[in-house]
């Protein structure tokens, strides 16, 4: 990778992007590494378009029951501190944050109880 930027970092030179507006990406690329916005294409919610699959049967997703069994959890919509993990130091953490730390900027809503307990459920 040919790095423009002072001391080997990636600086603007470095980012090529295809934008929708001015507030939106379609594509940007750093090197061979592509990131795409693939939500703007769906059309609805990737936990919308789950629960349709999940009404017809649970017979849809054999690559996951293959490997992840047939448990609920496996197929319920789960939780995680977007706003919490702010470095990769998070990451060591050993124990989750408290609950406050789900609170989920975008909706401005904290985890609903009934999904408080899922956090738990899985043991780090």
């Amino acid at each position: 990778m040919e790095i423009h930027g002072k001391d080997n970092k990636i600086n603007y030179e470095d980012i090529k992007v295809i934008p929708l507006n001015y507030e939106k990406f379609i594509t940007f690329q750093i090197d061979n590494r592509r990131f795409l916005d693939s939500y703007q294409f769906l059309s609805t919610s990737l936990e919308e378009l789950v629960s349709l699959l999940l009404k017809s049967s649970k017979e849809n997703f054999n690559e996951t029951t293959k490997y992840l069994e047939n448990h609920d959890l496996v197929f319920a919509k789960g939780v995680y501190p977007y706003a919490y993990m702010t470095d990769i130091s998070k990451f060591d953490e050993t124990r989750l944050p408290p609950i406050d730390h789900f609170y989920n900027k975008v909706t401005k809503t904290t985890v609903k109880p009934n999904r408080s307990g899922r956090i738990s459920t899985f043991k780090i």
